[in-house]
């Protein structure tokens, strides 16, 4: 097969869209500082030179068709979108915490209520020891019956943290710990390797695609991924078959969004971002056409910033 015979064959793979924007990058990289003018450097491929062909065409058949007839996993839309919020986390420039600090995570969550038409929502904020070693705490809007409002979360110093009481008050004895770190440094900054982590975070046994994706969003509500290790979480999204777009969503708070989404046998789980910024809004399961008995549940991220105290908010 000659160079135009192969470019005519991708063409038709091709049409009708267009290479999504996240390739389209890429091209124009992998073209930049020939001689053509801007007008030549188009999305037609007709008119890439023959220096570029081979790799250009192993780029978009990488990204549109499969390898030895295998379906790609998410869809071309999903993965616009999963790779846009990849490109926003490797661009963030905020200054890696220091170990004596918390993050401060605020989310507001939406769950069913039995005899209830209407979900109870509870606003949560949570400072979280950036090593571990410092006494977290959680704030709860609407504590269950009997439950604390406010729970210290005791650090793992040396080896040993406070035990609670009963109550949720904390006891002079000690237990034995490992600290766990809520800035997540031990991640992977890999797509593949991220992958992998996903399916097995829940231990030794390979989780289902469904499991995986909503293992996407559990990961982020364990704690502050740095930047490239976000990024690798949203690329590895890109790998799980059946995850398609939702271009145009609103989140529980009421914020527009985009979303991906992944649908089970029982409910469809979405991963919203801001539209602009592609900044993680939040994520909600949603009930399937025909399941009226489980109603939707959701969390979103109203902020997440770093400050010096448990308890500070500004």
């Amino acid at each position: 097969m000659n160079e135009q015979q192969m470019i005519d064959q991708v063409r038709t793979l091709l049409e009708p869209a267009d290479p999504p924007p996240h390739l389209r990058g890429k091209v124009n990289r992998m073209i930049a500082g020939s001689a053509r003018s801007a007008r030549a450097r188009t999305w037609k491929l007709a008119t890439v030179g023959a220096t570029a062909t081979t790799g250009l065409l192993a780029l978009l058949i990488g990204s549109v068709v499969s390898i030895n007839g295998e379906p790609p996993a998410a869809s071309a839309q999903a993965a616009e979108i999963l790779h846009q919020a990849a490109d926003a986390a490797r661009d963030d420039q905020t200054p890696a915490p220091r170990a004596g600090q918390f993050i401060l995570t605020t989310t507001k969550g939406f769950a069913p209520v039995v005899g209830q038409d209407e979900l109870a929502t509870t606003l949560t904020r949570s400072w979280m020891s950036v090593d571990g070693t410092h006494d977290s705490l959680i704030w709860v809007s609407d504590p269950p019956a009997g439950g604390r409002q406010s729970t210290v979360i005791p650090g793992c110093r040396d080896g040993q943290a406070a035990e609670w009481a009963p109550d949720g008050t904390l006891l002079n004895s000690t237990r034995p710990c490992t600290p766990t770190p809520a800035y997540l440094t031990n991640l992977p900054t890999d797509a593949t390797s991220m992958l992998n982590y996903l399916r097995r975070m829940k231990g030794g046994t390979t989780s289902s695609d469904e499991e995986t994706f909503a293992n996407v969003g559990e990961l982020i509500r364990r704690g502050y991924l740095p930047a490239q290790s976000r990024a690798a979480l949203y690329e590895a999204a890109t790998k799980i078959p059946g995850v398609v777009a939702s271009p145009t969503m609103t989140d529980a708070a009421g914020r527009s969004g985009t979303a991906v989404s992944l649908a089970g046998n029982i409910d469809r789980y979405d991963l919203i971002f801001e539209p602009q910024t592609y900044r993680f809004l939040g994520w909600q399961v949603v009930p399937k056409a025909g399941n009226a008995v489980r109603p939707a549940r959701s969390e979103v991220i109203l902020s997440v910033t770093v400050v010096d105290r448990a308890g500070q908010v500004s």
